[in-house]
């Protein structure tokens, strides 16, 4: 053993025993076959040996805006100029898996490999292609407003220049950047290169360069900037492989250098700003490249990934783990036993502009579900609209009717938070009654307004056009009104609660209700005969921020 090193190593031996409740497994079904049929099995091994979180390789980019499905295509919308679905039959049904797996609490990643020695990260179209594929995992839903793919997070592997020459990490950066963008609040993976040459070469002693010179040398040679990539990524799994073999001997030095990546990990999340950026190492069970796993091996990496500040660890790979019983025993020996992670149980329902959001059924096999904590992203736009608060039904009022898309994160008591989405529909807020007036005779229409209980006592303003609803105008950001402003608009906004039209400004009541009337003397609309006045609103709390805006519905002007 190293002189310098021994006696940090033998002074943290008791540290080492302290077991992970973030465990987790490397599936890679077209490396194995049709795997349809192992699911029962793959969750049961993770049961019993405390297994977390599986990482299923879904997709994997073959050349230059290609790639190969190695999923079922439940969505149904898998686009075949973008590549094969389960060659030869290979893959596993990840709907299936999804379904099987949450009932254990056991999470699901799917791994995509995003570049390859002939399409690199400098390549704009592979990457506008690759967030088309991002899109198939993340927004594909089902009638009942579940997602197809109910995935715990996305994971990127090759997300790197493999191979390639002229190497600039702001590729690599802003493409896991976009990524991060579109997936929203679920949780972003992401395999980082950890090469023994750059940590410890050319003498692979276990006096490993410095922290700059390994981030240096990983972000020049393959565009991986640990600092940068911690800006966007949750989950930063340095590949450590190592077995015995050609280049480390000793269960010392295994254990330094798993240790010593997971440390650079976590120096870059902390320089990043992120200290509680989670770090996985992932570290080697299968034997291959002149190397040999064992036990031990095992066990000095992962004994390396919790001593170095790992969060945790990932096996590598499932199938070699099957046909060595003790992979998996050394493995649940360095694991809670269980599976330690909470699972969100989501449901989301509009009445009009009313959404009701109620993750109170969500589970975790080490505590009830009451003592759970949630935060609610209202309108999927990956800020959360509620801190942590205790587990129990939110309701909020949508901006607009339409479809809208909700997260919710649920957190235990030691910290672990995972995430699940609904796509739900926020009715209409506007009718008339009834839906025309006699240009001749004259007559009046009810303008009814229901925007359902969360908006109770906010103010309203009723408006009108002759001009249609398209374009239509953006009120305040995130508020389009499908109604084009003119001579009429103006007019009633001058005088809301005039001859023409009463009660066009207010509160609504304590059921988010209010009517307004227009009322029309006779031949007062004949010069407008068959056209259409179309009726909407607008609405801000007592503080004058804006809350919602309606749908426009027509009346009619008939002979």
């Amino acid at each position: 053993m190293h002189r310098t090193l021994a006696p940090l190593l033998l002074a943290a031996a008791t540290f080492a025993q302290t077991p992970s409740t973030d465990v987790s497994v490397g599936v890679f079904p077209f490396l194995v076959g049709n795997m349809d049929g192992r699911i029962a099995e793959i969750v049961t091994n993770c049961q019993s040996h405390g297994i977390d979180t599986l990482y299923v390789s879904a997709f994997r980019a073959t050349g230059p805006s290609t790639g190969d499905l190695w999923v079922t295509d439940s969505a149904g919308d898998w686009n075949a100029s973008w590549g094969a679905v389960r060659s030869g039959g290979a893959g596993i049904h990840l709907q299936n898996l999804i379904t099987a797996c949450h009932a254990a609490n056991v999470r699901v990643v799917p791994v995509l490999k995003c570049f390859s020695d002939n399409v690199q990260p400098d390549n704009a179209a592979h990457k506008q292609y690759l967030l088309s594929v991002i899109d198939y995992f993340v927004d594909a839903w089902q009638p009942n407003g579940q997602p197809v793919y109910d995935i715990d997070g996305i994971a990127l592997d090759y997300v790197r220049y493999v191979g390639g020459t002229n190497v600039n990490a702001a590729n690599v950066t802003n493409f896991v950047a976009d990524v991060r963008q579109r997936i929203g609040n679920l949780s972003l993976h992401a395999y980082l290169i950890a090469n023994r040459y750059t940590f410890d070469g050319p003498t692979y002693n276990g006096v490993f360069a410095s922290y700059a010179s390994c981030i240096s040398g990983l972000s020049s040679q393959f565009g991986q900037h640990w600092e940068q990539l911690a800006q966007h990524v949750d989950v930063m799994m340095p590949m450590s492989y190592t077995a015995n073999g050609s280049i480390y001997s000793t269960y010392a030095l295994h254990q330094a250098y798993v240790r010593q990546t997971a440390a650079y990990a976590r120096t870059a999340c902390t320089i990043a700003g992120h200290p509680t950026r989670r770090v996985c190492p992932v570290v080697k069970t299968y034997t291959g490249d002149s190397e040999t796993t064992t036990d031990l091996t095992i066990e000095a990496s992962i004994t390396g990934a919790l001593l170095g500040g790992g969060d945790g660890y990932q096996s590598f790979r499932y199938q070699h783990l099957v046909n060595n019983p003790s992979w998996w025993t050394k493995m649940a020996q360095y694991a809670v036993p269980g599976c330690n992670w909470p699972e969100p149980t989501f449901a989301a329902s509009a009445l009009r502009l009313t959404a009701t959001l109620d993750a109170s059924q969500s589970q975790d096999v080490d505590q009830g579900s009451s003592s759970l904590q949630v935060r609610y992203d209202f309108d999927g736009d990956a800020v959360f609209d509620t801190p942590w608060l205790a587990n129990a039904a939110q309701t909020h009022l949508c901006r607009y009717p339409g479809t809208w898309r909700s997260t919710v994160q649920c957190k235990d008591s030691t910290g672990h938070v995972s995430t699940t989405r609904r796509r739900f529909q926020a009715g209409s807020a506007v009718t008339l009654t009834p839906g025309y007036v006699n240009a001749i005779a004259g007559g009046a229409a009810q303008i009814q307004l229901d925007v359902g209980p969360a908006g109770a006592g906010n103010l309203y303003l009723v408006l009108a056009t002759l001009s249609g609803t398209a374009p239509g105008f953006v009120w305040q950001p995130g508020f389009p009104v499908p109604l084009n402003q003119d001579f009429v608009t103006n007019a009633f906004v001058a005088n809301p609660n005039g001859t023409f039209l009463s009660n066009g400004i207010g509160l609504f009541d304590g059921n988010g209700r209010a009517t307004a009337i227009v009322t029309v003397p006779p031949t007062l609309l004949q010069p407008f005969l068959w056209q259409t006045v179309h009726w909407n609103f607008l609405s801000v709390d007592l503080f004058g921020l804006p809350k919602c805006v309606g749908d426009s519905k027509p009346l009619l002007i008939l002979p």
